[in-house]
Formats: structure tokens, sequence, C-alpha cells
């Protein structure tokens, strides 16, 4: 093992000892401003806000083996126009998850989140194999660290089940801790293959004692990959979400609720790790009346919405409203800005109780 994290820089230049990882789940004052910057929707800020008391400190797994070149990824640039619109172009996988790990590495050293990310192989460059932000140092050079590790090439097989041993054994050893104050460590893996150094599911298995949330953040959409992932998440008993790219995860969840325009702020907080058990459902069902009024309060922060049972008419114009004030969102099947929610959908999904089942 190599030494512990740097109390200068917060980098690591390989991996940490276990006795050195998420000490305490005490953090840097947060920073409201960088949260307000972003453009969330109020409700996802909030339910981002309401996540660091659950879950102080965070672990990104990050597949950077070869595989991860392939040209096949997509990602959302902004335009130059006014509107602050936002254009898909393709890209590497690596690229594409780039953008991800930058934008959970910005958000965590702003607000003093614990996030470690571990690269699955080493980088090269001079560049370290782990990172932590939110710790030490500034958000400005934390941010220029992890630009310079996603800066490198990809390369190397995919040895996966190593990395979450040493996660597990580093979360072992706060575990106590972290029950005590009633507080869980996510952990993402972020792949596009399946493990090379043995069975993914049993190396994980120790994570099903521990204080956890685990996501899995596929890089692909490959079946045989997307089966292989799927299977491992039956075969634990893990609160544990895997998600699809943003494309993918679209497509997947408005086969169930095509009324919603599932945007990036939404995904994001998915993979930042959100124990709301309203987003497990997104996936894997079409919402009932409650769980839709559910989602739309926390998504437009209107607390009051009527109930679209009892006065879907009340319910529909005081959703209008609401949405009138968020500014359009990318829609990433129809690949243009749009609003969150599509009302004439939704009025024919939830208007009318003996029509709830037609899309």
């Amino acid at each position: 093992m190599s030494s512990p994290v740097s109390a200068s820089n917060g980098v690591t230049m390989g991996i940490p000892v276990a006795a050195a990882a998420y000490p305490t789940t005490e953090r840097m004052p947060l920073d409201d401003t960088y949260l307000n910057s972003l453009g969330l929707p109020v409700g996802v800020r909030q339910e981002f806000q309401r996540t660091l008391e659950a879950f102080p400190s965070r672990t990104w797994i990050i597949d950077n083996s070869g595989s991860m070149a392939t040209n096949d990824g997509h990602r959302l640039v902004p335009t130059m126009d006014a509107a602050k619109s936002h254009r898909e172009v393709s890209s590497t996988r690596w690229a594409e998850l780039g953008d991800a790990i930058l934008w959970h590495g910005s958000l965590a050293a702003h607000i003093g989140a614990k996030t470690e990310f571990r690269l699955l192989n080493p980088p090269g460059m001079g560049q370290p194999q782990v990172l932590t932000c939110g710790v030490h140092g500034t958000a400005h050079d934390d941010i220029n660290k992890l630009k310079c590790l996603i800066s490198t090439s990809p390369t190397g097989r995919t040895p996966l089940c190593a990395q979450i041993r040493e996660v597990a054994t580093q979360v072992s050893a706060n575990a106590h801790k972290l029950r005590q104050q009633g507080q869980r460590h996510v952990v993402v893996i972020a792949s596009d293959g399946i493990s090379t150094d043995g069975d993914v599911a049993e190396a994980m298995r120790p994570l099903q004692n521990l204080p956890v949330w685990v996501v899995v953040r596929l890089c692909t959409d490959d079946d045989q990959v997307v089966q292989y992932w799927n299977k491992v998440d039956e075969e634990l008993e893990l609160d544990l979400d895997v998600l699809d790219d943003l494309k993918g995860e679209a497509k997947e969840v408005c086969s169930f609720s095509p009324w919603l325009n599932y945007g990036m702020p939404l995904h994001r907080l998915r993979e930042w790790g959100c124990m709301n058990k309203l987003f497990d459902l997104l996936d894997e069902k079409a919402l009932s009346h409650s769980e839709m009024r559910e989602l739309l309060v926390l998504l437009l922060g209107e607390e009051d919405l009527p109930h679209p049972q009892v006065d879907f008419p009340a319910f529909e114009e005081a959703t209008a409203l609401a949405l009138r004030k968020l500014p359009l969102v990318y829609d990433p099947i129809r690949k243009v800005e749009k609003p969150w929610v599509d009302l004439a959908r939704l009025r024919r999904r939830y208007g009318d109780a003996r029509c709830c089942a037609i899309a």
C-alpha cells in the first residue's frame, strides 16, 4: 500500500491505506452560492442538500480501461446563444464520463462532501490513481486536479474486484461511526464492462453488511454488460441503483412516464446518491397518481399542489404555473430544450382515472 492522503493537497499518489479513509463526517461550511449557481430546480437543489447529512462521503470507482476510448459516448455542450441551451455531440465513453466526474467533483469541492475518485488503472502522465476532493485545499485546486486526471487516456483492463474490496475495507474501518450517526457512505461504480479480476458480485458481497448506498453508472448500452450488472443487482441484498447514461436512462424512464422530461439534473442527483425511494421507481414502473404528484412537488418545489385524483384541473393549472417559473431543460430523447413536464401527456395519463394506463 502506498502512503495516505497528503494533508497539503488532498491527493494520493497511489491507493491509500484503509486507516486513512473517511476519518470523520466533518465538512467545510455548505456553499449555498455554488448550489444556487447550478440552475437546479429548487426541489432538486433541496434534495442535494438533504443528502449531505445522510451521505456525508462517497467513493467513485472509475473504469479507465482501454474500452472507455470507444467513440460511442454523448456529451452535452452549451451553445453560445443567449438562451443558454445545449447541444449533444458525439464523444468517447471516457470524455462523457469525464463530464460527470468533473461535475460531481466540483460540487464535492464546493460543499465539502468528501469524495474519493479511484481509477482502476494507473493513468500515467504523472497523475495520481486516487484523488480526493472536498477535504483539503481550495475548490479551485481540487477542480484543476480533476481536470488533469480526466485529461489522461484510458488504458488497461477492468480490475474492478480489487478496488471494490479496498473500498469495502475502508468503509468497514469507519462503519461503527457511520451507524452511530445514522449515515451511509456512497459507492459509485462507473464502468463500461465486466470485471477482469474475478466475480464482482462476490467482491461486493461484504458491502451488504456495511452502511453503504451503491450506484452503478454504466458507460455503455451493450446488452451483455447491462445484463451482467442487472444480475449482480439481483444476487445482492444492497441498496443499489443501476443507471445508464443520460440518454439511455431517459428512454427507460420515459417508457413508463412519457410525460416527464428526464433532464440532466435528475440524472446527476441519482449519480450522486439519493435515498428518496421515489427515484428508484422511475425506471421500474409507471408512477401512481400520488407518486407522480410527489415527484412534481420535489421537482417544482411546490408543496401545495392539489392532489390530481381529487381535482385534476386544479392540479394541472398549478403545475403549469410552476413550470413557467422554471427554465427549459435539455430533453435527451428529442434533443431540444423543453419544459420538465408535457402537460398534454400528463393529462392523458392521469386526467381520467379510467385512462390512466394510456400513454
